[in-house]
């Protein structure tokens, strides 16, 4: 069951989500939450060939998007993270995905390990893949919002990992 806006409401204010740097409540939409882009930029390095069988390290480049933004050709594929980092409770996981608003102009942003657990003892960020499948520049600014989070709520606790084997 996916949760409601009361309900997102509620967990943030008791704490039992836990949203940083900062909150604007205004970003919670009828089913989620709208997330942010971060401010850094990871750019894959043009002309690697990577054996998915084998355990290799691909090379990156590192950009921090300055306020005048990051202008993303069409058809070009980087990966970014959410401005904000999230941690939640043990019984919700969460699911990312685009924004349509966004999506109508080429932009694509995915998360490939789309369900976010609450494995985690302190708050974290998400990456993102981004690409343009459009035919126009597009230009990406720190803090725009580009994909939203929705909640779901888990029939238990999901089990500690030295129990699961």
């Amino acid at each position: 069951m996916f949760l409601s806006d009361i309900t997102i409401t509620e967990l943030i204010r008791s704490g039992q989500i836990i949203i940083l740097p900062e909150f604007d409540f205004k970003n919670i939409r009828p089913a989620g939450i709208r997330l942010h882009l971060g401010e850094e930029l990871l750019i894959p390095e043009s002309n690697q060939t990577v054996d998915l069988a084998g355990n290799e390290n691909i090379k990156y480049k590192k950009v921090s998007i300055s306020e005048n933004g990051y202008t993303l050709k069409p058809e070009e594929f980087i990966l970014g993270t959410t401005y904000e980092k999230f941690q939640i409770p043990r019984d919700i996981i969460c699911h990312i995905d685009g924004r349509s608003t966004i999506a109508r102009l080429g932009l694509s942003i995915h998360c490939t390990s789309q369900v976010v657990d609450g494995n985690f003892e302190e708050p974290r960020t998400v990456v993102l893949e981004i690409k343009n499948i459009g035919p126009t520049h597009l230009i990406l600014k720190p803090k725009l919002a580009v994909a939203m989070i929705t909640f779901s709520k888990l029939s238990s606790s999901i089990g500690q990992k030295s129990q699961i084997q």
